[in-house]
Order: structure tokens, then sequence, then C-alpha cells
């Protein structure tokens, strides 16, 4: 899903700036060729290409295999949302600003209830598993529409969700690996008597500590992706020959302008001084 978000980006870049393409219509582009490459590999026999690693990446890739077209198609989309929160929030009228917060709230409940209804409410997970990257999306937007159906409400956050929010990549992969055993259905056991017939408390207890754990890990695993990240790309720079070296030109001369300009504020004091008597001169000694 990464490489594939990468090239998308990639592409359309390319699209804008060796086209000559606008943004949108770049971007646009860039997109729907992504998922024509999509149906290609998933919808043929090529998509058998994955059993040459393993069974298991042949069923996850298939498993959502629209999730990262979905998610850039979804991002492509997230600029137009934020022009949308401006125009509905930023009416000076308040009764019209009302009316907008109430349609919107009722829009963003209709999307829950439609997919609750249709979807959601299947309680067999082999029958709605397979459909659920696709269309969860419906709760996901009527969720942020009643979430943001206020100014007042734009402007509150949680902040250990807005925490939580920050390291979900890593929280995401790192619970196959670190919190979860068994077949992803156990947490490992590091207190005694913590087991799957240990007391409550002790199951709890036993919790805390590997949640805290896992959690510490995935802050410094976000770190280090960070610091990695900008790493490669200042060396990417570097070897395409691409680095911004107007910096190290700017911060001198801004320097040496902000000196001349200090001289100057001190020179035009010196001489108010002396015009105005101060310190024992008169304007013609100082001036001569």
């Amino acid at each position: 899903g990464f490489v594939v978000t990468m090239i998308t980006c990639w592409i359309g870049y390319k699209f804008e700036t060796a086209c000559g393409m606008g943004y949108w219509k770049s971007r646009t582009m860039a997109v729907a060729l992504s998922l024509f490459a999509h149906i290609i590999f998933y919808e043929t026999p090529a998509v058998n290409f994955l059993l040459l690693f393993s069974k298991e990446y042949h069923f996850r890739f298939q498993a959502d295999k629209y999730s990262a077209w979905l998610g850039m198609a979804s991002g492509l989309l997230w600029g137009k949302l934020g022009d949308y929160m401006q125009w509905a929030h930023g009416y000076e009228n308040d009764q019209r600003r009302r009316i907008v917060s109430i349609v919107q709230f009722c829009g963003g409940f209709g999307l829950i209830a439609f997919w609750y209804g249709l979807f959601g409410s299947i309680q067999d997970k082999y029958t709605y598993n397979p459909v659920h990257p696709y269309v969860f999306i419906f709760a996901v937007v009527g969720w942020l529409m009643i979430r943001n159906c206020t100014r007042y409400l734009t402007e509150c956050h949680s902040t250990l969700l807005e925490f939580l929010g920050r390291h979900t990549l890593e929280t995401y992969v790192l619970q196959f690996h670190l919190f979860m055993t068994h077949n992803v259905q156990y947490i490992p056991a590091v207190i005694p008597g913590s087991g799957a017939d240990g007391s409550a408390v002790l199951k709890f207890l036993n919790m805390l500590l590997c949640g805290s754990v896992f959690l510490t890990t995935a802050v410094f695993a976000r770190r280090v992706t960070v610091a990695t990240q900008v790493s490669v790309v200042d060396l990417v720079k570097n070897i395409t020959g691409t680095m911004d070296t107007s910096m190290t030109q700017v911060v001198p001369q801004q320097s040496t302008e902000r000196k001349d300009s200090e001289h100057e504020a001190e020179e035009t004091i010196e001489l108010t001084k002396a015009e105005s008597g101060e310190n024992g001169f008169n304007s013609t000694k100082v001036l001569d």
C-alpha cells in the first residue's frame, strides 16, 4: 500500500511538472491510473503472482485490495473538505450557520444509518469483512460530519486521541509483532497468574504493563521513522543535485544586513543625542 501510494504521488507530480497539467487534473489522472492498475492486477490471474511468496501474502493482499486506493482518493478530496468547513462555518449570519449545522448533522447521521442498515448489522464476519474496507468510509465521513457540525466542536479536540492518532501507523504495525501472540488471539502474559485462568485483576495489570511497553515502543518507532525519512530525503536531494543551497547564502546576507541596520540605528541615536546636547556635547562639536 505504501509503495503504491508513493508511486501514485510521483506520477501525479510528473503529470504536473512534465506535462503541464494543473494540480487537480494531474492528481485525478494519477489516482485514475492507479485504480486501473489495481483492477488489472487484482481482477486477473496476475494476482496469482503473490503465490510465489506465500499463500498468506496472496490472502492478505486481496483482503483489502482497494483500501490503499480508497485512502488516496480520500486524501485527494481532503482539501475540498476543509474548504467546505470554511464555507459552512464562515457565515456571519447565525441563523444561516445554524441551518447549515443542522443539515450537516442530519447528513452525517444518515450516512451512519446507511452503513449500519446495509452493512454494519451483518453478524457473519466472513460476509462483512470482505466489504468493510470499502463501506466503512460512509460511517467515518458521517462521524466527521457530526463531530464538526458546529464551530465550537471544530475547535475542540481530545489530547489523548490526538496523541494516539499521531502514532496510528506504528501501533498498527507493531501490534502483530509485539502486542499479540498465538495467532493474534492473546497478549503476552508477563505477570505470573495473568494467564487465561488467572484473576481479572492480574489480567488487567498485565494488560496495562504490556500496553505501556507497546505504546512506548510505538512512540520510539515513530521518532526513528521520521528521522530516517528526513535523512533519506536529504540523501536523495544530495545525490540528484537538488539540495537547496540558497539558505547558506541567505543566512549570512541576512546577518550582514541586520548588523548594518543595527549600526545605522546606533549612529542615528548618537547623532540625536549629540543634537540634543546629551553627554556634555553640543551639536557643533560632534559635527566637527
